[in-house]
């Protein structure tokens, strides 16, 4: 007999009964297996608070199809605000803690969700990803210095925050004499993608857009002398000028003011009564004022 084979006996061998037992413990593990994949993932919605990068989850703010975005809200516990997290003073990374995102937009945020009794939670997408997120449900709300547009009303919910003029910022000393908008004819402008500052620099006749996926792009276009302006939100014209005054001025006044907006998912009609609501109460109490001022240096 070779070494490896089972002994004989009663003239069969062993082996048949091991294999058999080694098909029946197959045959469980790869049933047990199967049956495995019913359970959490890591990355689920709501695994960490604070700043959701862009391309996450962002807290998964979608409508489970059982009831209202906000019954859900308040379900979890939380909601989500999305923001582009560069246009200070509105949104921006503080430059202390460079993870934690700090502005007006997102005080405003947390005071709203206190209100409605929740935690507040943001996600950082990027600008031109905020709308489509909010479609595709991956978040509950945006506040971001949204302006309200009519293309923008087509695919969102808005309630009115803010106001806001444009304004045209220059390079320290106005190399080229600009006086405000009417001056940018044929100029070279720098603006932020499919903002409301680009749509006011295509209404100026002979002037040269260039597009950047973020305004402080823009604004190191014009301090390099390779744009002529930018237009700017007011109170982030204001922001700049005052924190680098030796790079950048504002000329002529603000023009087209409008509001801007939070938007929020269409046909949730009872998550944007109850925003509208807790930002009524901000105002009436004296917390909008508050935040206003501690952002813009001064009372709306």
């Amino acid at each position: 007999m070779k070494e490896g084979h089972d002994r004989v006996i009663g003239g069969q061998g062993r082996g048949w009964i091991y294999r058999l037992a080694a098909l029946v413990l197959l045959a469980v593990l790869v049933l047990v297996a199967g049956c495995g994949g019913g359970g959490p993932t890591a990355g689920s919605p709501g695994d960490a608070g604070g700043a959701t990068p862009s391309g996450a989850d962002a807290g998964d703010g979608g409508s489970s199809g059982t009831g209202s975005l906000l019954d859900e809200i308040k379900q979890r516990g939380y909601m989500t605000f999305a923001t582009d997290g560069a246009y200070p003073p509105m949104e921006y990374m503080d430059p202390t803690n460079p993870e934690q995102v700090v502005g007006f937009d997102i005080d405003l945020g947390k005071a709203i969700a206190e209100k409605l009794g929740v935690e507040y939670r943001v996600a950082l997408v990027d600008w031109d990803g905020l709308l489509a997120g909010l479609q595709a449900r991956q978040f509950d709300a945006v506040l971001s210095a949204m302006s309200i547009t009519e293309d923008r009303k087509a695919g969102a919910e808005f309630i009115p925050y803010v106001e806001m003029g444009q304004l045209v910022v220059v390079k320290k000393g106005n190399p080229k004499g600009i006086g405000g908008l009417e001056d940018l004819k044929g100029k070279k402008i720098a603006v932020q993608l499919e903002s409301t500052n680009e749509k006011v620099a295509r209404t100026v006749e002979g002037a040269q857009v260039i597009t950047f996926q973020s305004f402080p792009d823009a604004l190191q276009e014009v301090a390099n002398g390779r744009a002529d302006a930018t237009i700017l939100d007011e109170p982030v014209a204001y922001y700049y000028v005052q924190t680098q005054p030796d790079l950048y001025e504002i000329v002529g006044e603000p023009v087209q003011r409008i509001p801007m907006g939070i938007a929020l998912p269409k046909g949730e009609t009872e998550l944007v009564q109850a925003v509208q609501q807790a930002l009524d109460e901000l105002k009436a109490d004296g917390t909008y004022d508050r935040i206003y001022e501690k952002w813009f240096g001064k009372k709306p």
